[in-house]
């Protein structure tokens, strides 16, 4: 069953149930309260006619008792019955005189009478239809000395009630077809932008994943589908970063490999016997082979930080770390001639992983000195507060232009493609240094003019947040 149609019938149930239990409520207080009005005028009547006939009882006045009650009982379309304490009947109001000399004691509302309670009693007379039944006992001198029974019909009033009960049958059946119709509007208004969205998900799921879907509702469903706009913009991202990124490693893959064959192919169709020009050209294979590994070495390191969740972080003295990266760095510093110094504060200590804290540094570092022209200058500067670490990597190289600023931490970006070449480098330097930044939860900003220099501005928090 569809969710449409679930809302559907616990709307309708909850409404149904409300509406019969209301219809109910009502009934009952309707009919409770024209019965109750009957109960009480018949009592009234009961009570009059008691009194009267305990003044005359037992006097020389008595025989004024039977006519009084026959008259009575006409203007009130009432029989009237009047017992004496043994509960014969000594007046029956209605002409046939059925009752009279009979004895009815034990009739329940008699018995109530003639014990000194008054009683009320309704009855559904084969034959004859719904009556009325009270009766009191008639005191005299403080004695009960006998009682008075009138019975009514309530036909009419049954028959109103029956009549109200159905028109309340019929109304709020009526109301529970139109609930009806609305909650299956209601269902269908609630469920059709997730039916979109599961539209959305399907045609996702298919490759499209620029598809988005259009609810304009500012409910939970609107944030839903904002969320699923937002999921599939992310997904059309990361897939075309996925492809860029296949098509340049293909291509930074496929260089070196050609380089090779050239290389291979002229030592293969070379008539030559000089072992120097073997030399020379195995010599180029290997340097093709090395960068060849590098750009392997690279592309593994970033599908190992892909897959980290939980860094091995330990607390290290960074600025011990710094200075073994511009050790390991000195010689090509020197090779270049340009002048690579640190400094910083000692004894710098905070909560990283060691291994790629020394990476993130070795390759911001590294990219520096490759950049900067010979007798250019590298400075690696390092600080600290009560919260974080500041590490500072300047050089006065060629800089970065403002339109390939933003893009130098993407994968196989280059600021100057042809120097990137130069320098064996293929972009994946600064793509692997940003992604152990952001391990750390650290940040890291770039400024840069072209002809002038570079400088990042690294910020790690000395402690992590997170357990690990």
């Amino acid at each position: 069953m569809s969710l449409r149609w679930k809302i559907f019938y616990l709307y309708l149930t909850i409404m149904i149930i409300s509406l019969a239990v209301t219809g109910l409520y009502l009934y009952n207080y309707i009919e409770k309260s024209y019965l109750d009005n009957l109960k009480i005028n018949n009592s009234m009547q009961a009570n009059m006619v008691s009194n009267f006939v305990s003044r005359f009882v037992g006097t020389p006045s008595s025989y004024l008792i039977e006519p009084t009650i026959v008259e009575y009982a006409k203007q009130i379309n009432a029989r009237i019955l009047f017992t004496n304490i043994d509960g014969r009947v000594m007046v029956d109001s209605a002409p046939s005189k059925e009752f009279e000399g009979k004895s009815i004691k034990m009739y329940p509302d008699i018995k109530e009478a003639l014990s000194g309670k008054s009683s009320t009693s309704i009855h559904n007379i084969s034959g004859v239809g719904w009556a009325m039944y009270t009766a009191v006992p008639v005191i005299s001198k403080n004695n009960v000395v006998g009682a008075i029974l009138i019975s009514s019909s309530i036909d009419n009033v049954i028959d109103l009630l029956n009549s109200i009960k159905y028109r309340m049958i019929y109304t709020f059946s009526g109301i529970g077809v139109l609930v009806g119709f609305l909650s299956l509007l209601v269902a269908s208004f609630i469920t059709n932008p997730l039916k979109r969205l599961t539209e959305a998900a399907n045609i996702l799921s298919q490759g499209k994943l620029d598809y988005k879907v259009d609810v304009k509702s500012k409910d939970e469903i609107g944030k839903l589908a904002n969320a699923f706009n937002k999921m599939s913009y992310s997904l059309m991202k990361i897939d075309e970063e996925r492809k860029r990124f296949v098509s340049d490693a293909s291509h930074e893959l496929k260089t070196p490999l050609a380089s090779v064959k050239a290389l291979i192919e002229s030592l293969i169709n070379s008539r030559s016997q000089d072992i120097a020009f073997y030399k020379e050209i195995l010599h180029d294979v290997n340097g093709e082979i090395d960068r060849m590994t590098r750009l392997v070495n690279d592309l593994l390191e970033l599908a190992r930080l892909d897959k980290i969740k939980s860094p091995r972080i330990k607390r290290v003295e960074v600025s011990e770390v710094i200075s073994d990266v511009i050790d390991s760095l000195a010689p090509l510093a020197e090779s270049k001639n340009v002048n690579l110094t640190f400094n910083g504060k000692e004894k710098v200590f905070a909560e990283v992983d060691p291994d790629r804290f020394y990476r993130m540094a070795y390759n911001i570092v590294e990219n520096g000195i490759k950049y900067t022209h010979e007798g250019g200058n590298v400075l690696v500067g390092l600080d600290e507060d009560e919260d974080n670490i500041y590490l500072a990597i300047s050089d006065n190289g060629i800089g970065i232009s403002e339109e390939v600023l933003p893009k130098i931490f993407d994968r196989f970006a280059r600021g100057d493609t042809a120097r990137s070449k130069k320098n064996g480098g293929f972009g994946l330097g600064l793509a692997i240094a940003k992604e152990i930044i952001d391990m750390h939860e650290g940040k890291v900003t770039v400024e840069s003019k072209v002809g002038e220099g570079t400088t990042f501005k690294i910020v790690l928090p000395k402690r992590k947040n997170k357990e690990y």
